[in-house]
């Protein structure tokens, strides 16, 4: 729950219509410009690029193109979605197992950053440089390493390591590296990212130091340094700043790579959208059952929790609701007997018609959305100046009809 008081007793005026995110234009902004300064401040040559899986509504892509932010994509629709709205191709990271030929390839004769992550995109590389339409090839290594030894317990994988990427233990990047030095492909760039649970520094101190033993034991030199993305992007203390993580990773390279010489390249994406979106809903009804009262919203947890793990939210309520004596267990609007948000304690009594707004919901949400029941919600963009576009309709049977056909 945020610190600030979450009831307020009115109803809003001029607000979206329900249930829809919204997009904080101005919250965006300062996300954004917290990483670019930090970058400009620590590694003036780096790189700061956008995650493009984490949000890809077209509106969020293609204002991270017009404020200079790059692209990092993981596949070959959002290499293409990034073009599309307005990425310069030699302003994009094409990262990810599952690349096409054709596409990974045509990246990398348009300068974009192409960081290969399977043993067919290796053979492909070779392929290319047999016979390559112009000058050099270059390519960047996803590297697996073991950071749990390091880190235990601060990633998604754990124990169980890492499944991107090749392994350094086993001497398969060994492998990798040598063999495009063979056939003259230059290993221009190095990419370790981890999904990390505790967004701790350590991680990103444990890939600083794998990178700089990997660049003096093989003696590369790197265009480009990729540490992926994880970053904490809020406002709490308790957690890293965006500039605290930057230098945690220059000073891990202990001098081994030289900021003048090689860009460092971030990937944020959680950190960049989460704080900026916020899920609206209102309450379609409410009934007592047993110690507690049941209440209904036009919003899901599938809206905003869709693997069904959050236990809390930051919201606010918008009610003229006296004081309720029993529990508030707040409902979604599918059939789903799990789609229950949240519970109220000591909360005012919500009927038909009041809002609950839940807030800091802008990472993954949309991206995971399912055509359950519902068709996929308004989104509207509060713009700077207090405003509010619609940057996508909400979906009916005609958006969901023209997307199939049921003749075939």
């Amino acid at each position: 729950m945020s610190n600030e008081k979450p009831f307020v007793s009115a109803h809003a005026t001029d607000a979206p219509v329900t249930p829809a995110f919204v997009v904080d234009e101005e919250s965006l902004a300062r996300q954004a410009e917290s990483f670019t300064a930090a970058m400009a401040a620590v590694w003036p040559t780096g790189i700061v690029s956008y995650s493009v899986k984490t949000n890809s509504l077209p509106w969020i892509v293609s204002w991270m193109a017009k404020r200079g932010i790059w692209a990092e994509v993981v596949s070959d629709h959002e290499y293409r979605l990034a073009l599309a709205l307005g990425h310069s191709p030699d302003k994009i990271v094409f990262n990810g197992p599952a690349k096409s030929r054709e596409t990974m390839l045509a990246a990398l004769s348009t300068g974009a950053i192409v960081n290969i992550d399977s043993r067919r995109e290796l053979r492909w590389v070779l392929e290319y440089a047999k016979n390559p339409p112009s000058g050099s090839v270059k390519v960047g290594v996803r590297v697996n390493w073991d950071v749990d030894a390091e880190c235990p317990g601060d990633t998604a994988s754990g124990a169980a390591g890492l499944r991107f990427g090749f392994d350094v233990s086993s001497g398969d990047l060994a492998g990798v590296l040598d063999s495009l030095k063979e056939h003259g492909v230059s290993v221009a760039a190095l990419h370790l990212h981890v999904t990390s649970l505790s967004r701790a520094i350590g991680t990103y101190q444990s890939a600083a130091r794998v990178a700089a033993s990997i660049v003096e034991q093989h003696r590369l030199s790197l265009d480009y340094l990729d540490i992926g993305g994880g970053f904490y992007g809020g406002e709490n203390p308790a957690f890293p700043s965006p500039e605290e993580y930057l230098v945690a990773i220059r000073d891990g390279l202990d001098g081994a790579i030289d900021p003048a010489t090689t860009r460092l390249v971030i990937e944020p994406g959680s950190a960049l959208v989460a704080v900026a979106v916020e899920f609206h809903t209102s309450v379609l009804d409410s009934k007592p059952a047993g110690d507690h009262v049941i209440v209904v919203t036009d919003g899901s947890r599938t809206n905003i929790d869709p693997f069904f793990r959050k236990e809390s939210y930051e919201y606010s309520i918008r009610t003229t609701g006296r004081p309720a004596l029993a529990r508030q267990v707040i409902c979604g609007f599918t059939c789903l007997d799990n789609d229950r948000l949240m519970t109220l304690e000591e909360a005012p009594e919500l009927s038909e018609g009041d809002t609950i707004t839940y807030k800091k919901v802008g990472s993954y949400t949309m991206c995971f959305n399912p055509l359950f029941i519902n068709q996929l919600p308004t989104v509207y963009v509060r713009h700077c100046d207090g405003t509010l576009g619609i940057a996508r309709h909400a979906w009916g049977e005609k958006e969901y009809l023209a997307a199939n056909d049921w003749n075939a």
